[in-house]
């Protein structure tokens, strides 16, 4: 048994002279392994991020067209409650004035008589003066008509005076 273990002691101790270029293979191995995954690591996180900047600009542009959408709609919802605003003071200043011609002709029949009077005053107030331009132009013509005589009358003494004295 002691030879066993003299034997087991020898296999022990040279075996890390015979592994010693193997292990030295599988550690070069396992850094090339090591490396590789962290270049492919790397790589995956650059395409991620690359991903993630393409969705972020993506969302961004998204989010802009929504915006720009969305300040369009709200113009035009302004533009037409503008339009809409106008429309119902045009109808509103319509209405008041048909209300008011109405209230006028109420006004008017309430008060039919005395536009009537009024008219028949100032048609009379019309043929007043007319008739007084009338009188007056009759007048005037007497007046000279008188003169005249008068004149001639007078011509005719004053001529018989001078010849019949």
């Amino acid at each position: 048994m002691n030879s066993l273990y003299l034997g087991l002691a020898l296999v022990l101790a040279a075996s890390p002279v015979l592994a010693g270029p193997f292990d030295q293979l599988q550690q070069i191995e396992a850094q090339q392994k090591q490396a590789e995954a962290a270049r492919q690591a790397e790589q995956q996180r650059a395409h991620d991020a690359q991903v993630a900047r393409q969705r972020a600009q993506a969302q961004a542009a998204a989010r802009k067209r929504e915006a720009a959408a969305e300040q369009k709609r709200a113009e035009q919802r302004r533009l037409q409650s503008r339009d809409e605003k106008f429309e119902d003071q045009e109808r509103a200043m319509a209405l008041e004035e048909r209300r008011l011609k109405l209230d006028a002709m109420k006004a008017r029949t309430a008060r039919t008589n005395d536009y009537i009077d009024a008219e028949l005053r100032e048609k009379a107030a019309r043929s007043d003066v007319i008739q007084a331009e009338a009188d007056a132009n009759r007048n005037i013509s007497t007046g000279a008509k008188s003169l005249m005589e008068s004149t001639g009358d007078a011509e005719v003494n004053k001529s018989k005076r001078w010849f019949g004295n």
